[in-house]
């Protein structure tokens, strides 16, 4: 299990960065006064990851070696360079634009998205299908392990020693995380003897079913979490508070839901649970709507603590069949691809609930993603029956195998 430690210690790390910049940035301006339509434009600084597939490939060709793994230099520079950004952010003064705050951030997560290509290379071509939920499992969860640290801690130095200590705090730790990385060899050969890695539309052709269901997947999980903040604040919570229930969210919530995916997954395959999954997203969805004038502040928290772990559970279960669907010659550039796609979704879905809510109100809001959660479970059920077929026609309810259309 020690060859997994680098792989916890990767996602932990832009489950931080993306933290601090989706729930940690956000929370300290809503705890200022900042209105939820100036705060949905801190959303655009997530455009990198939406972006990243557009030069994943140039990275994926480009990838500096270093201890025998093809893309392991690359992602130690980039670490290091976002370190130092964390560093330098500290020197900005948080009241200053927020144009100027969404540009620092957008840098940050540029840097952040390059990091993740070849973060998940490393993964998918150092497992294979039956070490792969293990693998998986640290993905998400080293991804949600990092939300204390971009939340809670950034929040807490915030409040106690400033806006500065805390990002100073994101860089030493961003360098820390970099030891399991050097000590711990994962060897990774060059792949100069098999085809470069390319974007093109053939890639849209061939992968669109699956780009469509990541984009499905969660749509209403994403709405519920870009509110999770912001109703918390709303409801009272100090920022020392707001960064316990997201710390407790993205731990021993997050925690239990990965146990449970990587678990399903491994039981019952991947496959055959994405609609039990979205079944209970949308069932979650639907309750939260339906009670919304009915709960208080700890039947919140503990709403919220089921959208982490279903959350949690889903983010196993579509990463581990994305994984199975990217191509030989191009695994890094292609995963770029579905979370291109991911965080497109995140991000509008974040804008728009929270515009929407600023214009209309929360339970609006709420009801409309209930709908749309209801909606995504028809168009998901005809896409996993076009990406995968029945191996033997008589076992077709029980043994599914991968095709491309």
């Amino acid at each position: 299990m020690t060859r997994h430690v680098p792989y916890w210690s990767y996602y932990l790390h832009q489950g931080m960065l993306t933290a601090l910049v989706m729930q940690g940035v956000v929370g300290y301006f809503r705890h200022a006064g900042m209105d939820l339509a100036q705060l949905s434009w801190l959303s655009l600084a997530m455009l990198p990851w939406v972006a990243k597939f557009l030069w994943a490939p140039w990275c994926e060709r480009h990838a500096l070696p270093l201890y025998g793994n093809r893309y392991l230099g690359s992602l130690v520079i980039l670490q290091v360079g976002m370190a130092a950004l964390l560093a330098g952010t500290a020197l900005v003064e948080p009241s200053r634009s927020a144009w100027m705050i969404t540009a620092v951030l957008m840098l940050l997560t540029l840097l952040s998205a390059s990091h993740g290509i070849y973060a998940n290379g490393i993964l998918i071509c150092t497992t294979d299908e039956r070490s792969r939920p293990f693998a998986n499992a640290a993905q998400v969860g080293g991804s949600y392990l990092g939300i204390p640290f971009g939340v809670f801690a950034f929040l807490a130095m915030a409040q106690y020693a400033g806006w500065g200590a805390g990002f100073l705090f994101m860089a030493a730790l961003s360098l820390t995380l970099l030891i399991p990385v050097l000590l711990v060899r994962q060897s990774l050969p060059d792949s100069a003897n098999l085809e470069q890695p390319r974007f093109d539309l053939s890639s849209i052709r061939e992968l669109w079913p699956a780009l469509i269901l990541t984009a499905i997947y969660y749509l209403a999980i994403r709405g519920l979490m870009a509110l999770q903040t912001v109703m918390l604040v709303d409801l009272g919570l100090s920022l020392t508070e707001l960064g316990e229930a997201i710390t407790i969210f993205s731990t021993v919530i997050s925690g239990i839901g990965v146990f449970v995916g990587g678990l399903l997954a491994r039981r019952f395959g991947a496959w055959h649970c994405l609609l039990p999954v979205m079944g209970l997203h949308a069932v979650l969805a639907s309750v939260i709507a339906i009670g919304y004038s009915r709960f208080d502040l700890s039947a919140w928290l503990v709403l919220f603590g089921l959208v982490n772990a279903a959350a949690a559970i889903g983010f196993v279960t579509l990463y581990n069949v994305l994984m199975g669907l990217v191509r030989p010659h191009q695994p890094a550039s292609d995963y770029a691809l579905f979370q291109s796609v991911d965080m497109a979704v995140a991000m509008l879905a974040s804008m728009l609930t929270l515009r929407i809510t600023h214009y209309a109100d929360y339970q609006t809001s709420l009801i409309l993603l209930a709908v749309v959660a209801v909606i995504c479970l028809w168009p998901a059920s005809r896409l996993r029956r076009r990406l995968y077929r029945p191996v033997y026609p008589e076992t077709a309810a029980a043994t599914l195998e991968p095709r491309h259309e």
